[in-house]
């Protein structure tokens, strides 16, 4: 089982089983032209300041891929690869019967970024469709950092591009860099950070997790971080189901020689890690992470962090409404109310059906602009019909 953190605001946390006849191939084999050691720069679209797809050629095809961490293969969305024209073989025997929504898989997949060859012996497939009309884009292959094994890969968040080039025999920090070394533990790449000016843990390099900083059971309960903090919850979801997750915010996390202040973070419990939490303490996640220029040289096991440098930081993202909602219909479904939030204040309770928001139906909201709505400045107003014709009215505010 392994724990996929999805792109933020979306308030989920999936589990994807991953059938063992893929997790047991070798890795991408990465080759550039003759003569060639660097792809040089490609723009990547950091989406919302969410998630990183980069653009990439996979069998041919155009198409832009999602940067993961933490997979051991590719994932490839069951229509893309329909599409694409690959057999995919169905789940191999133990792993449950052969439908559309067993673990599945494909071989011989090609991806180019750039110049940069990427040959896969196999890769799973499974159903993206829900999370790709929940994100409001397409989602055709999902890519871990594990294809670059052997490679540096530059991320230069503050410009949008990035480049993957062959290892120096002289790896370079300059420009106000920090070198981190870069651990491995089932799977994960990690760096070390401090919370609350408890000493340095390893926490994954989680360029694939876009919402909150998350920490481990195993991490929080021995420093006590729970204690004397003001929480709430939010919703997240797995293989056994959806779950109520504490939420809070981090006075002081230290991570390359910065100290970031009032940093949003899930405590995920012991139950729903899904990795031995008791190597890794956490996933530090994009909102820190794009905070600096990285570059991760994967053939030396070493992390250069540069800060960009501002004179007022923009505050971390952070919900500021507390409810998750779906679609029902014509209508949307209260599926969860924060704790303390400004919905529970305004009388929201799971199970209520919405009709319009801000005088627009609700069929004419994505999902993911359903997420955005709470992420709006504090003291924002939004105005709520309901499906039997009540008027709510909330303002966003602080309430973690």
């Amino acid at each position: 089982m392994k724990l996929v953190a999805l792109p933020a605001g979306l308030l989920l946390l999936a589990f994807l089983a991953l059938p063992s006849t893929v997790a047991e191939t070798g890795p991408a084999t990465p080759t550039f032209p003759a003569g060639a050691k660097s792809t040089g720069w490609i723009h990547f679209d950091f989406r919302d300041r969410k998630s990183i797809f980069i653009p990439a050629q996979v069998n041919g095809k155009p198409t832009m891929v999602l940067l993961a961490n933490g997979l051991p293969v590719p994932m490839l969305d069951r229509s893309f690869a329909t599409a694409l024209g690959l057999h995919i073989e169905p789940a191999s025997a133990g792993s449950g019967p052969a439908n559309s929504s067993a673990p599945a898989s494909v071989r011989d997949l090609h991806i180019e970024i750039g110049n940069l060859l990427l040959d896969e012996p196999k890769a799973s497939v499974t159903d993206f469709g829900p999370l790709a009309r929940s994100m409001g884009h397409p989602l055709p292959l999902l890519l871990g950092d594990n294809a670059f094994a052997g490679l540096v890969v530059e991320l230069d968040f503050e410009h949008q591009r990035l480049a993957i080039r062959a290892p120096s025999a002289d790896p370079e920090c300059g420009g106000g860099g920090v070198s981190l070394p870069l651990l491995s533990a089932q799977g994960e790449h990690l760096v070390p950070a401090s919370v609350e000016g408890a000493p340095d843990a390893e926490f994954e390099l989680g360029l694939g997790n876009s919402g909150y900083t998350l920490l481990y059971a195993s991490y929080y309960h021995p420093h006590h971080l729970l204690q004397g903090r003001t929480l709430s919850a939010r919703l997240a979801g797995g293989s056994g189901g959806f779950f109520r997750e504490p939420v809070g915010i981090l006075h002081k996390v230290r991570f390359a020689g910065v100290t970031f202040a009032d940093l949003p973070a899930a405590f995920i419990p012991a139950t729903q890690t899904g990795t031995p939490s008791d190597q890794i303490a956490g996933d530090l996640g994009l909102p820190l992470l794009s905070r600096f220029r990285l570059l991760i040289d994967y053939a030396h096991d070493r992390v250069c962090a540069v800060p960009y440098l501002r004179q007022r930081p923009t505050p971390f993202p952070k919900d500021r409404l507390g409810l998750s909602l779906r679609p029902d219909g014509s209508r949307l479904n209260v599926r969860f109310v924060a704790p303390h939030s400004p919905a529970e204040q305004a009388g929201f309770r799971s199970g209520e059906k919405i009709a319009s928001i801000n005088g627009r139906p609700t069929s004419a909201w994505q999902q993911a602009q359903l997420v955005d709505l709470g992420y709006a400045a504090k003291g924002t107003r939004l105005t709520f019909i309901m499906a039997d014709g009540r008027v709510r009215s909330v303002v966003l505010a602080t309430y973690f």
